[in-house]
C-alpha cells in the first residue's frame, strides 16, 4: 500500500490540500547513530515540502489560530519522547542545521540514570515493547540525556516539555498521584533548564488519560499534546489538545512519505472525536 501511494503520487496530491493553515506534529522516540542518515534524509525531505517551524512558532500558531510562518506551505513541528541522549546527540544538531528547534519530552526519574540503573529503568517503565531494531548499539537505546544536557538544549532554542515524572500511565492512578506525576515533574525539569515548562505529553495509548489529570494539566502547562494522530487545523483544534503523529527516525522514505501526507488521518478520526467528547465531558 506504501510503495502504490508513493508510485501514483497519492502522497503529493495529499500534501497539496494541507494548506498554510495545518501542521504536522511528529512524535518521534530513539534517535539513534546507526539510523542518523536516515533521519538527515527524512528532515530534508520534510524541509521541501513543509516549513520547519519552533515551539513558539506553533505555540502562538495554535493559540491565535493564526500561521505564524510565511508562505504558503504547512508546518511541521519535531519533538520526541522520554529524554534519550540520542535526541541530544543525533536529533538536535540535525533540526538546527535546517533552523528548526524541536520539543523533548522527559521524564525526570529517567534523566541522569547511569549503567544498569538506566537500563532496568528505560525496559521497566519506558520500552515496554522493546522493539527497537537489532541493528542499533545497545547502550544508545536506554542512555537518557543529564541535566546539563537539558539546560544546553533549552538554551539552544529547543523546549524541554513533561513526560510526566516517572512514565506513568495517568488514567490508572488516583487522583494525588496524577497530581505528582504532572507538577514535581514540571518543576524539576524547571530547576534543571531555568524555564518555565509550557509543553506536556501523556504517555502510551490515545486514551491513556483521565479527565481530571487533563485540567491539572491545562493549569500548570501551555500545551496539551496527545498520542493521538491526526494533522493539526488551526481553525478548529486547540491548545489543550494537540494530535501527534508517530513517524520514527528510522522509517523508510514510502514509510515517512505516507505518514507525512495525512494519508492516516481518516483512520484516527473516530478516536480524536471520542477523545475529546471523553476529556470535555460531551457527548
Amino acid at each position: 500500500m506504501l510503495k502504490t501511494a508513493a508510485s501514483l503520487r497519492i502522497n503529493d496530491l495529499a500534501l497539496a490540500v494541507h494548506g498554510s493553515a495545518s501542521c504536522t506534529v511528529v512524535e518521534m522516540h530513539e534517535t539513534l547513530s546507526a539510523h542518523a542518515d536516515r533521519f538527515q534524509r527524512q528532515v530534508e525531505w520534510v524541509a521541501k515540502r513543509f516549513a520547519l517551524i519552533t515551539p513558539e512558532l506553533f505555540a502562538r500558531a495554535v493559540e491565535t489560530r493564526t500561521p505564524t510562518w510565511p508562505g504558503p506551505k504547512p508546518a511541521v513541528l519535531f519533538t520526541f519522547d522520554d529524554g534519550r541522549e540520542s535526541n541530544y546527540l543525533i536529533a538536535a544538531p540535525i533540526l538546527e542545521s535546517l533552523g528548526a528547534r524541536g520539543i523533548f519530552f522527559v521524564v525526570p526519574q529517567f534523566i541522569g540514570l547511569e549503567g544498569n540503573a538506566a537500563k532496568d529503568f528505560y525496559y521497566s517503565k519506558i520500552d515496554i515493547r522493546n522493539i527497537v531494531s537489532a541493528e542499533a548499539r545497545q547502550d544508545e537505546i536506554w542512555k537518557p540525556m543529564m541535566p546539563r544536557q537539558l539546560a544546553d538544549l533549552a538554551r539552544r532554542g529547543h523546549w524541554i516539555g513533561n513526560h510526566t515524572l516517572s512514565h506513568a500511565n495517568l488514567l490508572r492512578l488516583p487522583a494525588p498521584e496524577c497530581e505528582r506525576e504532572i507538577r514535581a515533574s514540571s518543576e524539576q525539569i524547571a530547576l534543571w533548564t531555568g524555564k518555565a515548562v509550557d509543553a506536556f505529553a501523556w504517555a502510551y495509548s490515545w486514551d491513556a488519560i483521565s479527565r481530571g489529570s487533563w485540567e491539572a494539566i491545562k493549569q500548570a502547562h501551555r500545551l496539551c499534546f496527545s498520542p493521538c494522530p491526526g494533522t493539526v487545523r488551526l481553525a478548529s483544534d486547540s491548545p489543550d489538545l494537540i494530535w501527534r503523529t508517530e513517524i520514527e527516525s528510522y522509517y523508510s522514505p514510502a514509510e515517512y512519505q505516507f505518514m507525512y501526507s495525512g494519508l492516516v488521518d481518516p483512520i484516527w478520526a473516530r478516536k480524536r472525536r471520542k477523545l475529546r467528547q471523553m476529556l470535555r465531558g460531551t457527548s
